[in-house]
């Protein structure tokens, strides 16, 4: 049977489409197993970013997050504090008694002192005569007296207390001078009684 040529162009066609179909559909499944594989395989930069928390869990210190020179500080002991520098004593203030000679030349050293306290005074100049026994017993009565001083000399001392008694005019003993605590001065000559002397010097005190 003879197949006519318009057939046969048509059965080689057909033949040679179905042909191409098979070969494009056969390269088309090979691409995809290599695109997949191709997805799926990390890239370098990846593994190196996926490897870091594991790097991260290696440098993290042991017991309980705390490095080395952390406990080294922990157990470090305390800088001992400084001690503190001992504060100057201050000078000792200059004794009342020797200010008190600076401001009153001319008395003794106990008379000074005296004045110093703000005590009143009681000078008692004699010399050897019956009033001066008398006058010294007045005398004797207001020694010990809280805030009275009292001093006794001979007559012939009296330059020794120039710095109070000059200017009183004394001439004669037995003579009793009473300081009061302002520094005004009172004299007494000749005899003079227990009673009297104590109130003068009550009133000068």
């Amino acid at each position: 049977m003879a197949v006519s040529r318009p057939l046969l162009l048509t059965l080689v066609g057909a033949m040679l489409m179905a042909a191409t179909f098979l070969a494009a559909r056969g390269a088309r499944t090979a691409a995809e197993p290599a695109s997949q594989a191709a997805a799926v395989a990390p890239t370098p930069t990846q593994g190196k970013a996926a490897g870091k928390p594991d790097a991260a869990k290696k440098a993290k210190p042991r017991n309980g997050g705390k490095s080395r020179a952390e406990k080294a500080k922990q157990g470090a002991a305390p800088a001992a504090k400084p001690k503190p520098k001992p504060k100057p004593k201050p000078k000792p203030a200059t004794p009342p008694a020797a200010a008190a000679v600076a401001t009153v030349p001319g008395v003794p050293a106990p008379v000074a002192r005296a004045l110093s306290r703000k005590q009143v005074l009681v000078l008692f100049f004699r010399q050897r005569a019956a009033d001066d026994s008398a006058t010294a017993a007045a005398v004797k009565g207001v020694r010990g007296t809280k805030g009275v001083a009292v001093f006794q000399a001979p007559i012939t001392k009296l330059a020794k207390y120039r710095g109070l008694v000059s200017g009183l005019g004394i001439a004669q003993a037995p003579v009793v001078v009473v300081v009061d605590r302002s520094r005004q001065a009172r004299i007494i000559e000749g005899y003079v009684d227990p009673a009297s002397l104590e109130q003068i010097v009550k009133d000068a005190r």
